[in-house]
């Protein structure tokens, strides 16, 4: 007897390469092939760990778009969202009321259910029976707990000041707890979390702020589950002590250059009371691939023929300075998008934006940004850090905004009612089996 949990994770809709959304048909092709394999799969239960957005400020096009991928998704089984790093409760909220509250149930059963707090008291843990009958998988889903506003109440007053893998420590004491209270022998745990884990292999296109020591988990503290389904992390892998099945799923498209050599995919695990997982990553096709070309320009171009349509970041190694740099590669790699130049020259290093691209529109600070630091001395592993951090602060929200959404997205979505392609959305959901057995 097992029961099957399909895992996806990091889906970032929204995200951006550069100046250039990603929204033109590839999330939408890779949402598309998720939901197929799902279906052929057909699990008990599927798990969303994290990152479902890219931003705490979603568009309307990603929240119609996160909403449709999540109703179709619940038509095959239930469904389980964690909050990550990057979304914000206020949203899953909204979201969770559009697909649940404005969608058709029974009673108190739901197909979507978002963990968005970790509070104890309200931690998430649901239940699910299997199709057949013959099992319960039980749930425990922690959301991501960001190391400096740490919300959790703690029955050691000590633990406040005591670092982050001590403090994660006992927060997943807690959720197994939970998980293991009025357990049966038919009941088969899993535990679904947005966290960094020591020894994880990062794609390094995540936030650097959030993978450093300092903020990693034990893989000795994650709870003794059939399951881990893990998010944070954008390369999937195995993670934790050996032979204990706990995995990132990763992102489902290469979402930076860091992860230009990563093959993405979803997870199947097949889980039962006493048995070894049965664990199977299936890899994701859909998507431009993400190519870093480096060399001269000779160099280069002997290699064009083979990157077609991708998006494309060129180090060119030259001489001298050329202000027709950006029209050259465009000739030889006429189906990629260019998104990024960086001159490389003797004791020089320097990016070049690509005018023709922007022409019409002003750069954003981030393009002004890497055009003026490497004139006064910030280039290379410096500059990097220099952008990283900058992007890590213009995605925080503002603490002292009280509602991180904007407030205009969400009165033109319920205006909207997210129509889902010309779907009713008093019929979002499909009713099936799945209860929430406590919080």
């Amino acid at each position: 007897m097992t029961g099957r949990v399909f895992h996806t994770s990091d889906w970032h809709l929204g995200r951006q390469i550069g100046r250039h959304h990603r929204r033109d048909g590839e999330f939408d092709a890779v949402l598309d092939e998720i939901v197929e394999i799902a279906a052929d799969f057909a699990p008990d239960l599927i798990v969303h760990s994290g990152d479902l957005f890219d931003g705490p400020r979603p568009s309307l096009d990603g929240m119609r778009r996160a909403a449709q991928a999540l109703r179709r998704l619940g038509a095959i089984a239930p469904v389980v969202v964690v909050a990550g790093n990057h979304d914000t409760p206020y949203v899953l909220a909204f979201l969770e009321f559009v697909l649940n509250d404005m969608g058709t149930r029974e009673g108190d059963q739901v197909r979507v259910r978002f963990a968005t707090d970790a509070r104890p008291d309200r931690l998430l843990v649901a239940e699910y029976p299997t199709k057949d009958g013959e099992l319960t998988l039980r749930i425990g889903a922690l959301p991501y707990l960001h190391p400096n506003r740490f919300t959790y109440d703690f029955a050691d007053p000590a633990l406040t000041t005591a670092t982050y893998a001590e403090r994660m420590r006992t927060v997943q004491a807690d959720v197994y707890r939970r998980l293991t209270a009025g357990r049966g022998a038919r009941d088969v745990l899993v535990f679904a979390a947005h966290l960094f884990i020591e020894g994880a292999t990062p794609s390094y296109s995540e936030r650097r702020i959030s993978l450093s020591a300092e903020y990693a988990a034990a893989a000795g503290d994650l709870p003794d589950v059939a399951y881990g389904a893990l998010g944070h992390i954008h390369k999937p892998q195995p993670v934790g002590r050996a032979g204990f099945p706990a995995y990132y799923a990763g992102s489902p498209l290469q979402m930076d250059f860091g992860e230009s050599g990563d093959t993405k995919s979803v997870v199947l695990a097949e889980v039962g009371p006493g048995a070894n997982p049965r664990i199977e990553l299936v890899p994701l096709t859909s998507g431009r691939r993400l190519i870093r070309l480096e060399g001269t320009l000779e160099e280069i171009e002997q290699r064009a023929g083979r990157v077609g349509d991708a998006w494309v970041k060129a180090v060119v190694n030259v001489e001298a300075s050329s202000a027709f740099l950006p029209e050259t590669l465009a000739r030889m790699l006429p189906k990629a998008t260019i998104v990024d130049i960086e001159e490389r020259r003797p004791g020089v290093a320097g990016r070049v934006l690509d005018r023709e691209a922007s022409a019409g529109e002003l750069p954003d600070i981030k393009d002004l940004l890497c055009d003026y630091l490497p004139g006064r001395g910030t280039t290379g592993p410096a500059l990097d850090r220099v952008m990283a951090a900058f992007a890590h602060l213009q995605a925080e929200p503002d603490p002292e905004d009280p509602a991180p959404c904007c407030e205009e997205t969400l009165l033109a979505a319920a205006i909207a009612g997210l129509s889902l392609d010309g779907v009713d959305r008093s019929g979002l959901l499909a009713d099936g089996t799945g209860s929430e057995a406590a919080r």
